[in-house]
This record gives structure tokens, sequence and C-alpha cells, in this order.
């Protein structure tokens, strides 16, 4: 059970030092006192930024954990806040914290600006004698941390998970752990007082990851495409009809054609082992579609455990992701969950939830609670474009189908 304090460090971060008769973001400077110049991606001034001094006792742990021999060692490096200030028109701070404090120990500067903390920074400080050290905020980051934990499991999670060496949480959400706001940096995410893994995030971007959590992250590898055939990896155990591809409304496909069959739409780089290479050609109202069936005829599966769908996809297209029920409605329809989303021309991988489908009863499109307990068919629907290749379709919160 993880005991860690509950809510985002973030919002904890308005108060101010009264420690002494300056008030913060004075520009007077002290004899020893530390001075920070706050600038954004543009080296400007940010007036106003809010900045923040911490320390962390050099007996806490290592920095990261491949700096510890033994992993079951580690502890997590926790930091306190020495002093808030506001910087001055100048982008300017003056802390009467002195340096010889910094010296003696590890400290840490975070700044934060702008509209629900869009600009932010979390770094090391210089002690460069009585110099001012320059920091740069930058575009904070969103991030969610997936455990890939069964729905029933997620109360054996633990409260909250944090970001080594900084003063950021993030509260238990179900199966995820969600920073609304990080400075992009490199960090350890640290849950129960151990590593979970390490993770890099740029400047301005939504990470949405899946860290491994000891036994309850729970994933099924659907379809990786490596054994090149044209059957999903249920069929290792449980028969099914493998992969279609249909055309419909004037569309076509390119890949597979009738020559290599499915087989030739797959590709070796040999680089990411072999993947689904689709090309088609869709005007006006047509569509192409590409499915599997789970199992046989009106065999279906309990996916209700399903935290998320995930898969990696490089293309120019809109599609759409659908797991859908086992029983035929009318015209071949299938009532189903539906993902709609969009490739672009790098790999991504794409994370797919349940309660984030789009519902529209009239084209058959329900709730996942509606059938997650018998699902029948996997699909995806392609509206555009000319070509979609797609690797790694994965199974969250599942580890075996039964």
């Amino acid at each position: 059970m993880f005991y860690f304090a509950l809510g985002l460090i973030l919002a904890a971060f308005s108060g101010c030092s009264d420690s002494g008769p300056e008030t913060a973001g004075a520009t007077s400077e002290t004899t020893n006192g530390i001075a920070v110049v706050a600038l954004d991606g543009v080296h400007k001034p940010i007036p106003q930024a809010r900045v923040t001094l911490y320390q962390r006792p050099r007996a806490a742990s290592a920095e990261s954990p491949s700096e510890v021999q033994d992993v079951t060692q580690f502890l997590p490096s926790y930091v306190t806040a020495l002093e808030t200030a506001t910087a001055d028109d100048s982008g300017k701070v003056q802390f009467e914290t002195e340096l010889d404090q910094c010296q003696n120990a590890r400290c840490y500067v975070e700044g934060i600006a702008g509209e629900d903390s869009s600009l932010m920074v979390w770094t090391k400080f210089n002690a460069k004698d009585s110099l001012a050290d320059e920091i740069e905020l930058l575009p904070s980051v969103s991030l969610t941390v997936r455990t890939g934990a069964a729905a029933s499991d997620s109360t054996v999670l633990g409260s909250s998970v944090m970001l080594d060496a900084t003063p950021y949480w993030a509260k238990n959400d179900g199966n995820d752990f969600v920073f609304s706001h990080v400075p992009a940096g490199l960090y350890t995410i640290v849950a129960n007082s151990q590593p979970v893994g390490d993770i890099s995030l740029d400047a301005g971007t939504s990470v949405d990851t899946l860290m491994w959590f000891q036994e309850l992250t729970h994933e099924y590898v659907f379809e990786d495409f490596d054994d090149g055939d044209n059957l999903n990896n249920l069929a290792k155990t449980y028969p099914n009809y493998g992969w279609y591809y249909l055309p419909h409304k004037g569309a076509s496909f390119e890949s597979p054609d009738s020559a290599g069959g499915f087989a030739g739409a797959l590709v070796d780089d040999g680089a990411r082992g072999k993947y689904l290479s689709l090309k088609f050609t869709i005007q006006d109202t047509g569509y192409v579609m590409l499915g599997t069936r789970l199992g046989l005829d009106t065999g279906y599966y309990d996916l209700s455990a399903l935290t998320a769908v995930r898969l990696k996809v490089r293309g120019d297209c809109m599609f759409a992701v659908a797991l859908e029920h086992y029983r035929q409605i009318e015209n071949n329809n299938y009532n189903k969950a539906l993902w709609f989303t969009k490739a672009s021309d790098e790999w991504t991988e794409l994370v797919l939830r349940p309660g984030e489908e789009i519902v529209d009863s009239k084209n058959y499109q329900v709730s996942w609670d509606e059938i997650s307990s018998e699902i029948g068919i996997f699909s995806i629907f392609i509206y555009n474009g000319s070509f979609l290749e797609i690797d790694e379709i994965v199974f969250e919160g599942i580890q075996i189908i039964d």
C-alpha cells in the first residue's frame, strides 16, 4: 500500500516567505543572498513569475535508480521549500536564503508563470557566488501514468506517486495517476518508495505512458504481426478466422492485394519487427475497414476489465477503432464501442480508454459498459487518406483472455 500524501503539490506553492523585512521579489541585494532571473524560451524576462527555492539533504537517495546498486535500497528523495518570491519587472528574484545554505546541500529552483501554470521550470540551483542564476521557463507538460491494472485492483494501487527529488505528486485517478502540470525534464517515477521507471518529458507535450506496477500491471498483446500470418494472437490459444479487409462505397485497397493477400501487406523494416501496411484509395463517402473476430462465429470474450486499447500507428488518415458486440443486429451491423482518432506521419502510440468512446445509437455506437462483457470483433474503419500502418495492438487491464 502506498501512503504518500494526497493531492497534487502544484496547488500548494502559492505561499511566500516572510522571514525578513524585505518583500518577496525585491530587487535589493543582500550580501550573501541568492538571486535568480526568470526568462522565457526567447530569453525575455518574465515579470510576476513565482519562484521557489527548494533544498534536499545530501543524505537522501541517489539521483536515479541507475546510481543504486540494489533497487530494493532505493529511497525516494524529498525536497523542502525554503523560500518563495515573485519576479520583478526585470524577471529578477532576490531570496533572503544565504548562498552557503545551497553550497552545503543540494538546492533546486522552481519557476511558475502564466495562466494555469502554462510555463514552468524545475532545475538544480547553480551556486555562483553572488551572481544571479538564470532559469528558463518553458511550456509545462501534462503527464498521465497508466498502471495497466484491472479495475478490481485499483483500490490497492495506493493514493499517489511522485517524481523523485521534486515536489510533484499525483493522486490515484482510478487506474491512472494524473499530473496536470509539471516542468519538462528527465524524472524517475516513484511508487511505494520504489522506482517504477524513468521518463523524459519534452516542453509543451501531453504524455500518456504505461509504467509497470509490480504484479498489478496487466496487458495482453492482441496483435504485433511479428508471426507473419493473418491470425491475431488469440488464435494461438483460441481458434478464430483471422484478419479480413473490406472496401466500401467505391473505395479500394492497393495493399493488401489479391496477389499477396494479408501477409503481403506485412512489412519488416529490420528495426521494429513486422507491422501491417495498408494502402488504399478513398473518394467521397467511401471507406475501407480492417477487422478480426476474437473467436469463431458467435464466440465472445468478457473484456469488462479493460482499462485501455493501445496501438502504434503511422499514416495520413482519419480512422476509428471499435470493439464490437458478437451478435449481429441487422444488415451486418453490430453494436460497438468506437473511438475516433487520426494518424500522423510519425509513429505514434494511441491510447483509447473506455468511457471516452463516441456514443451514437443510430450508428450502432453504444457505451462500453453496455457491451464490454460480450466482445466478439475488433475493427478499424478508415475514412480518408491513402495509407495507414499499424503495430502492437494491446489490451490493457487484461493479462489472460479467458
